[in-house]
C-alpha cells in the first residue's frame, strides 16, 4: 500500500481607460478615497457571518454571506414579506470530473436520440452550462461516446454535480485500490476535490446555497458595500475627476498591467492629464442600492459623455445608437 494514498481524505487599454478603472477601484480601496463607510461598517456587515466546521483537520472558520430575511430589504418587520419565485425556471449546472481521465459531457434530449455534446472535462477539472430542472446529462470516456459512465438529473437547489469513480461507496478495498493507482500529483488533485466537496456540504447547510468556487480560496482583496435595504445610499469621493475632452494621441502611451497600484493617485500628486479634466478638486459619487441579493448599485454621473464615447469606441470602433426592443405591438425604443 502506498503511504501517501493511505490517508484518504485586443489590445492594451489606453491611458484614458486605465484612469477610469483607477477611479472605479477607489470605491473599494478605502485608503485612497473618502467615503461614508468605515472599516467597521464592512467588518460588521450582518449578512457576512462566521461558519464553523470540521472536515477532519480540526475546527475551522469561514466568513460566508447568509441572505437576510427578505422583509429587511423593505425596512419591514421580520417575517412580514416572503420571497417571490421567478417565473423562469432556468438553472445553472456545474460538473466536476474527479477522475484522472478525460471525459465527454453530453446533454440527453431524452427522446432516444444521441446526446448533444457540451464540453470535454479534463482530469480534475470542471465545466458548466445553463439548464432547466429535470434536464438529463451524462459523461462518457473521451475515446468512446457510447459508453455512459454516469448520469445526472438536474434537481434544484443542487447546482454542482460530481463524477467520482475513485470512491466506491461501501467498498473500502476497491476505493483503496483506486487510490493506489493514482500518481502522487493525481492523488493530491483528488484529495483537494474531496475536501472541496466536503466543505460544500457544510457551506450549503449554513447558507442554503451551493459553493461554486474551489475551497480553499484566497480571501477577497476588495470590500463590498453593504446593501441592507432598497434605496440605501453610500457616498465616495475621489480626486480622479471626469475627463471632458479626449487627450491627443501623442499624450497617451501603453500602460503595463503590472503598473496598476503604482498609478494610484496620492494626495500630494497632480492628476494625470489634468488639462483635459473638469476643474473640480473632487468627484463625489453616490451609490444607491437597487438590489440587496445579489447586491447591485446605481451610480449616477459615474462617467462623463467623453469617457462613455471613449469606451464605446474601444469596444467596437463603431458609432452606436440606442437599441430598440419590440413592444407588445409597436416595437418602441426602450
Amino acid at each position: 500500500m502506498t503511504e501517501h494514498h493511505s490517508r484518504y481524505r485586443s489590445q492594451q487599454p489606453t491611458a484614458l481607460l486605465f484612469l477610469l478603472l483607477i477611479a472605479l477601484s477607489s470605491f473599494t480601496q478605502i485608503v485612497n478615497a473618502d467615503c461614508s463607510a468605515s472599516d467597521n461598517d464592512f467588518t460588521n456587515d450582518p449578512a457576512i457571518q462566521t461558519m464553523t466546521f470540521d472536515m477532519g483537520y480540526g475546527p475551522q472558520e469561514f466568513r460566508a454571506y447568509v441572505e437576510p430575511d427578505v422583509s429587511t430589504f423593505y425596512n419591514a418587520p421580520p417575517g412580514s414579506k416572503t420571497r417571490s419565485k421567478p417565473k423562469h425556471p432556468g438553472w445553472a449546472a456545474k460538473f466536476i470530473n474527479m477522475s484522472n481521465k478525460r471525459v465527454r459531457l453530453f446533454w440527453d434530449p431524452q427522446n432516444g436520440g444521441p446526446g448533444s455534446p457540451i464540453t470535454i472535462l479534463q482530469p480534475f477539472e470542471a465545466g458548466g452550462t445553463a439548464s432547466f430542472p429535470r434536464h438529463e446529462f451524462y459523461v462518457t470516456p473521451y475515446e468512446d461516446e457510447q459508453e455512459i459512465l454516469h448520469r445526472w438529473s438536474i434537481s434544484p437547489p443542487q447546482a454542482v454535480y460530481y463524477y467520482d469513480p475513485i470512491t466506491v461507496p461501501g467498498d473500502e478495498e476497491a476505493t483503496q485500490t483506486n487510490l493506489d493507482n493514482l500518481s502522487v500529483q493525481e492523488f493530491e488533485s483528488y484529495r483537494r476535490h474531496v475536501d472541496n466537496r466536503d466543505f460544500a456540504k457544510h457551506y450549503f447547510n449554513f447558507t442554503g446555497r451551493e459553493y461554486l468556487s474551489m475551497y480553499p480560496r484566497n480571501k477577497p482583496s476588495h470590500k463590498i458595500w453593504r446593501a441592507d435595504y432598497f434605496g440605501q445610499e453610500h457616498w465616495v469621493t475621489t480626486r480622479e475627476t471626469h475627463f471632458v475632452e479626449h487627450p491627443q494621441l501623442e499624450e497617451l502611451s501603453p500602460i503595463k498591467k503590472t503598473e496598476g497600484r503604482k498609478r494610484v493617485l496620492r494626495d500630494d500628486e497632480p492628476r494625470l492629464l489634468q488639462q483635459h479634466r473638469t476643474q473640480e478638486p473632487y468627484l463625489n459619487m453616490t451609490l444607491k442600492v437597487l438590489s440587496c441579493a445579489p447586491r447591485a448599485f446605481e451610480i449616477n454621473n459615474f462617467l462623463s459623455q467623453t469617457e462613455v464615447d471613449h469606451i464605446m469606441y474601444l469596444t467596437t470602433g463603431m458609432e452606436l445608437h440606442r437599441s430598440t426592443t419590440a413592444g407588445e405591438e409597436t416595437g418602441t425604443e426602450r
